[in-house]
């Protein structure tokens, strides 16, 4: 997942770095653009000004001999604001607020008004000039008129235009790189459900193949190690047989127990004798009592009776139930299994389980007891485990417990069928 992160994140910044040389482009072009129409623009107004002095020169009889004051009076009445007129140099009439070096102004006869973009004291100038050559007193003379149009406007917007156009596409990438991590989020969620369902079927597979695996290997380690009579033999064998037939059912089942996880599931439902279910399930823990020195006791009420169950699913619920009030309870003590109209149960006469972890310790992997689960190889993947059998036989989970008397948990079947389940 923080890969995940990782490169959305990245993405999101090639993307931000992208977007911000795509937007100064842009507004470079367009600066670039806004001049280019600006220089067209004022060389048409500079071009309409000379020929109104030239028509009003001729209109008053000056075509040769033109004194300042005529020149002077008909370049303020053509030219418009920001203009300037010098003669040899000599500055007539300036109506801007720049002076010009006209010894640096260097322009051939016939040619159209030129122009130069330059910046001065923090401005930026277009400056349009035009040269005209007359005979004056038997001398040739050269009038420079100039015309200045202020362009700083144009620098400032587009340096406001980038400034805001670089705050958006930070602000555009930060919720982009976000929106990205949600949808990731989003989109890896159900995998890591699936992740987790894995976790918790290979966490449920160890669980349950480990009891009857330990029983199995006590009851081969005694058939070659200690002399038995025929009917201990057949007795320890039967039980061999029995129970590695269930592994190889509980095998199969773990295949399917991921869909425990899931809001649909198909579980097979049979008419399942209480009896033989107990008798299994005592058979199963058998071992484990003796050695922990704990009377296991099947409450009377139940004989004869059948419900509707998956006979292993269930066998599991109880053996894991029993086995987790095993830990919890002290040498000598017991432990009581039993059903109702449409429950079954264990109960236990253990430490019991504090109040505040009572909703905990149906997660997987969660343990109340840390240092006595590690040391007796518990998970904590028991209830959790139950928790899904008996969702799965159309019912709940109920813990009543109270710390220092004991715990009762029971499977309690729902008055309603789920949609959600079906029987085959």
């Amino acid at each position: 997942m923080d890969m995940i992160k990782k490169i959305a994140l990245t993405a999101s910044t090639m993307l931000f770095v992208l977007a911000q040389i795509f937007s100064f482009y842009v507004i470079y072009a367009s600066q670039q653009e806004k001049i280019e129409l600006l220089k067209k623009q004022e060389e048409k107004v500079f071009s309409r000004g000379l020929s109104g002095i030239a028509s009003d020169i001729n209109k008053l009889g000056y075509a040769n001999l033109t004194d300042d004051h005529i020149m002077t009076y008909c370049f303020r009445k053509n030219m418009p604001e920001g203009s300037a007129l010098y003669k040899n140099g000599e500055e007539l009439h300036n109506n801007s607020s720049f002076e010009f070096d006209t010894d640096k102004v260097k322009i051939e006869q016939d040619t159209p008004p030129m122009y130069a973009q330059e910046k001065i004291d923090g401005s930026h100038l277009l400056i349009f000039c035009s040269e005209d050559k007359r005979q004056e007193e038997g001398k040739r003379v050269s009038y420079l008129s100039f015309y200045v149009v202020d362009i700083t406007y144009i620098y400032q917007e587009s340096f406001r235009l980038a400034v805001q156009e670089v705050l958006v596409s930070v602000l555009a990438s930060f919720a982009m790189a976000l929106l990205l991590v949600f949808l990731i989020k989003k989109i890896t969620r159900p995998l890591e459900a699936t992740n987790e369902a894995q976790r918790q079927l290979i966490g449920s597979m160890s669980h349950e193949l480990k009891t009857p695996l330990t029983a199995i290997k006590g009851y081969s380690e005694t058939l070659l190690s200690v002399k038995l009579t025929r009917e201990q033999e057949e007795k320890a064998l039967n039980y061999i047989n029995r129970e590695s037939g269930r592994l190889s059912r509980l095998s199969e089942k773990m295949m399917e127990l991921t869909r425990l996880y899931e809001p649909e599931c198909r579980i097979l439902l049979q008419e399942v004798s209480l009896d033989v279910l107990f008798e299994g399930v005592r058979e199963n823990v058998r071992h484990r009592l003796s050695e922990s020195s704990i009377t296991l006791i099947v409450e009377p009420g139940y004989e004869g009776r059948t419900m509707n169950l998956d006979m292993d699913l269930m066998t599991s619920f109880l053996i894991n139930l029993i086995n987790n009030s095993i830990m919890a309870s002290e040498p000598g003590s017991h432990i009581y299994m039993g059903a109702g109209e449409q429950s079954l149960w264990v109960r236990d006469e253990g430490c019991g389980i504090p109040p505040a972890e009572i909703e905990k310790v149906r997660k997987a992997f969660y343990r109340v007891d840390k240092s006595r689960s590690r040391k007796s190889g518990n998970m904590g993947l028991g209830l959790a485990l139950c928790e899904q059998i008996a969702k799965a036989h159309h019912g709940r989970m109920e813990i009543e417990s109270e710390v220092g008397k004991g715990t009762k948990i029971s499977w309690v079947k729902e008055s309603r069928v789920y949609e959600s389940f079906t029987t085959e």
